[in-house]
């Protein structure tokens, strides 16, 4: 049996002449991010690499999907109005957060869910963690 994968990636600007790919789960997303990144370039800078083998393909890496994009933007105080149109067009999905140690004083991970599913990681002071967290998302 063959496994097949696609990663679809958006290039981003690091700032100091520097670009890397940010890894996404569609072209969509990847074309979204293009079209609303603060430093663009003067072209779309997307992509795709497919991966094919006779095993599994397992990604370690976090991959941008629609709701772990949803959630910086909400963390980012960014207008969502528009990205939620076009990725949730039925509204924004429930998110459930829990809570877990960084090794940090005054900072937490928290650890976002959709329907069970981890979809985000997020690191945060431990007063802006948590439900207060969740209650931001959800609102």
């Amino acid at each position: 049996m063959k496994y097949s994968l696609t990663l679809y990636y958006s290039v981003q600007n690091g700032g100091d002449g520097s670009a890397y790919p940010r890894f996404m789960s569609s072209q969509e997303l990847a074309d979204f991010d293009q079209e609303n990144m603060d430093e663009g370039w003067g072209e779309s800078c997307t992509g795709s690499i497919d991966f094919e083998s006779d095993s599994p393909i397992i990604v370690k890496e976090n991959i941008e999907t629609p709701e772990s994009y949803l959630i910086k933007l909400i963390n980012n105080d960014e207008d969502i109005e528009e990205f939620v149109a076009r990725f949730f067009p039925d509204g924004k999905p429930k998110f459930t957060v829990t809570t877990r140690d960084a090794g940090s004083k005054g900072y937490l991970y928290n650890d976002v869910f959709v329907d069970g599913v981890k979809v985000a990681e997020i690191f945060k002071s431990t007063k802006a963690s948590g439900k207060k967290f969740e209650d931001l998302l959800n609102s």
